[in-house]
């Protein structure tokens, strides 16, 4: 499988990864507060805007329009011709952590436990929940449902049709999530977890949920345990993509509950990734930090953000 890197990738931890359906074009946004904007085809940069302060989510409107979540509690929606960042909200008291889009309006999930739907066009807040002592870690959603993974092992299912009373159960998981995503079909979701572990849950059907261990290396007297810190899935296909501090992507058939092949292998983290049609990007760096034994002064390394054909 033949890996291309983007020309000019981010200079920090990249903190989401866009693709955006009607042209080539792919979104990374960044811990340093950057949104690049890319031209895959042509592997070139089209656009970086600078924001003031660090971004943890991005999403697309149902215009096209990237909507971006701050550390800071700020959703802005990025004016590309312009370079400005405008004003949505900042209904969040703590970092927006996680962002999606569904019937045109932003579901954003906060450090602070919110879950606020937003109309991007006027800033209106239709509905703000809160998940009380608890943090959102990540969340996805379609026109129907909301799954939000948070901390203490649970996840929070919303329907849109009453999110004021949310299905709070336990994850499947031992240990913190890291992703969780929705299937195309929008008949379950996937979670994927710090310790190498990934957790298949069916909204109908409970006899189908599975767990599997991957991201692993086995040696003769130890086992390395890798976290699985992004999922993606095919729009074509019923498989399920992996990316994991091991530098490793896999794909999954959840069929046949099988793994299928080892995609990629880099020298990187894998911290993000996303898919459109026959697709896979994939943002990397070396996230060893993360697992120091003390706080320390850490140059982060240049991400780096591959794509290839599926």
């Amino acid at each position: 499988m033949k890996l291309d890197c983007l020309n000019d990738s981010p200079k920090d931890y990249v903190s989401s990864l866009l693709v955006i359906p009607e042209n080539p074009h792919v979104v990374a946004a960044a811990w340093d507060g950057t949104v690049s904007l890319y031209d895959y085809e042509k592997n070139r940069l089209l656009a970086r805007m600078q924001h003031d302060c660090g971004i943890l989510s991005s999403t697309l409107t149902l215009g096209g329009k990237i909507c971006v979540g701050s550390v800071q509690g700020e959703i802005l929606e990025v004016d590309v011709e312009s370079g400005k960042f405008d004003f949505i909200s900042d209904e969040a008291a703590l970092g927006v952590s996680a962002m999606s889009s569904s019937n045109g309006n932003i579901v954003s999930g906060s450090w602070d436990g919110s879950l606020r739907v937003i109309d991007p066009r006027t800033g209106h807040v239709w509905q703000n929940s809160k998940l009380e002592n608890r943090k959102v870690l990540a969340l996805d959603s379609n026109d129907d449902v909301v799954v939000v993974a948070c901390t203490g092992g649970k996840v929070a299912l919303y329907d849109f049709r009453n999110m004021e009373k949310p299905v709070i159960q336990d994850s499947g998981l031992k240990f913190q999530t890291r992703d969780i995503k929705l299937m195309p079909l929008g008949n379950g979701y996937a979670q994927s977890s710090v310790d190498g572990r990934v957790a298949v849950e069916y909204f109908d059907n409970e006899s189908q949920r599975l767990a599997f261990r991957c991201h692993r290396m086995n040696l003769s007297d130890t086992q390395f345990v890798f976290p699985v810190n992004s999922l993606a899935f095919s729009s074509k296909t019923s498989r399920l993509y992996t990316g994991g501090s091991d530098g490793n992507v896999f794909a999954w058939n959840l069929e046949t509950r099988k793994k299928t092949e080892q995609l990629i292998k880099i020298q990187e983290s894998v911290v993000k990734l996303a898919t459109h049609d026959d697709m896979l990007f994939v943002a990397a760096t070396d996230d060893s930090f993360k697992t120091m034994a003390a706080v320390q002064d850490v140059e982060v390394p240049s991400s780096q953000i591959y794509f290839t054909k599926l």
